[in-house]
């Protein structure tokens, strides 16, 4: 009985949370369905806004995405406040921003309605140390990205701004490593 419980247990740790999960009437299909819809054809320019003032300008054309990281490799994070898996791995992602630092950037970014100083709080209280955006823009992004099915989901590019992979769920801290150590070449 214990070894089901421990499977059990571990198989909740690796999956992502879904998205038609609600917590205090929040759904994310439906925040996301709220923004302009966006089709291949389109040019659209757009700016995440950074919890620290920052902006960074996401420039989408016939399906293509690009965005200033200034030659850094880069991974967009999309999260919630209320999602365990995407507590769990912050400590992670913590050590990857601060290992890989000088050529690597992670940007975490919300799909949840919060004002800057609810995320402020759950930033500090988690102590995260990579970039977090926060606003409208954050559903737009997801959907010029193709979608998010789930969270947490993770895009890594590489520095000249090719997509490398995309993650959903938690994945182990030494495959994510060995695929940004990929993108920084």
């Amino acid at each position: 009985m214990k070894n089901l419980f421990f499977i059990l247990v571990i198989l909740g740790f690796f999956i992502a949370c879904s998205d038609d999960q609600e917590n205090k009437g929040e759904n994310l299909n439906a925040q996301a369905d709220s923004t302009p819809s966006f089709t291949q054809g389109d040019k659209l320019d757009f700016s995440l806004e950074m919890l620290n003032g920052d902006s960074l300008l996401i420039k989408a054309d016939n399906g293509k995405v690009s965005f200033n990281t200034r030659n850094r490799a880069t991974l967009f994070v999309f999260f919630t406040t209320w999602c365990a898996p995407c507590i769990a791995e912050i400590p992670h992602l913590n050590k990857l921003q601060e290992k890989y630092k000088d050529e690597f950037k992670i940007v975490g970014v919300l799909l949840e309605d919060k004002n800057s100083e609810e995320l402020k709080n759950f930033s500090e209280k988690h102590k995260i140390s990579y970039e977090l955006a926060n606003g409208e823009n954050n559903y737009l992004f997801a959907k010029v990205l193709g979608g998010v099915n789930g969270i947490p989901a993770m895009f890594l590019y590489a520095k000249n701004g090719s997509l490398v992979n995309q993650y959903l769920g938690i994945i182990p801290s030494e495959m994510l490593e060995i695929e940004i150590q990929k993108a920084l070449f």
